[in-house]
């Protein structure tokens, strides 16, 4: 049985990381999939998402649209964190009324 939390997806071993920065005016909505986690970033604000296991050709796949950029996992355990290390808490900054 796999462990979800950071410290069992953590332990999968394998890191590689992808910084995500909002350079933009307006809040931005991080989506981490195959979780179907929301994070949102205030502009300027940069995140690192870390994918953890094994995966073909390539770890990550990205899609962006206006207001949310989507992270794939292609590994499907990744985890986001603030520049210093601590994890971003899963609905982080989250506009009231969204996914309520």
């Amino acid at each position: 049985m796999t462990d979800y939390s950071p410290e069992g997806i953590t332990a999968l071993g394998n890191p590689i990381s992808m910084l995500v920065h909002n350079t933009g005016k307006t809040l931005l909505e991080l989506f981490l999939e195959p979780s179907g986690q929301d994070y949102w970033m205030q502009p300027g604000e940069t995140f690192t998402v870390t994918s953890y296991g094994h995966w073909n050709d390539h770890p990550f796949e990205v899609a962006h649209e206006p207001g949310c950029v989507t992270v794939w996992a292609t590994s499907w355990y990744a985890t986001v964190s603030f520049r210093d290390g601590s994890e971003v808490p899963g609905g982080h900054q989250r506009p009231a009324g969204k996914y309520e």
